[in-house]
């Protein structure tokens, strides 16, 4: 089933990387607004069309970053990749996830929609007896609804 995942992190970006263009166009064009309005046009639409999209297949899972509908990084894990699914709350009252993997980098799934992906990554690493760890924060979320 593909889920898509809600980037909390990109605003921060978005807010970041503004301030380093800004800082980089002055010191070379000097106080130019039109070009400074017009890089951070084109930046915000360049964020603004990034996807992830995160699928459970019954063998393995993908993560996958899309820009402008092409997959730019996809990545396929297995079951013998996973070391455990690490269940957390982020902000006040959304749930993330995170596959730790053996080799590279983990995968963090910040806020899946629709919410019922947690249930079926969870039944996905029961089935394939991968350790699953719940924060107590997160378990408070699982409680409340």
């Amino acid at each position: 089933m593909l889920y898509n995942i809600i980037p909390q992190r990109l605003t921060f970006f978005i807010g970041f990387s503004i301030v380093i263009i800004w800082n980089t166009l002055k010191d070379y064009f000097g106080l130019s607004s039109f070009l400074f309005l017009f890089v951070v046009l084109l930046w915000v639409v360049v964020l603004a069309s990034i996807r992830l999209k995160f699928k459970i297949n019954d063998d393995h899972l993908v993560y996958q970053i899309v820009l402008f509908n092409k997959s730019i990084i996809k990545k396929e894990i297995y079951p013998n990749q996973i070391n455990q699914l690490k269940f957390i709350r982020v902000g006040w009252a959304k749930k993330a996830a995170i596959i730790k993997v053996n080799k590279g980098v983990n995968i963090r799934l910040s806020v899946l929609e629709p919410p019922k992906a947690y249930e079926h990554l969870i039944g996905f690493a029961e089935e394939y007896d991968i350790t699953i760890l719940k924060t107590k924060d997160y378990l408070i979320l699982e409680r409340m609804k």
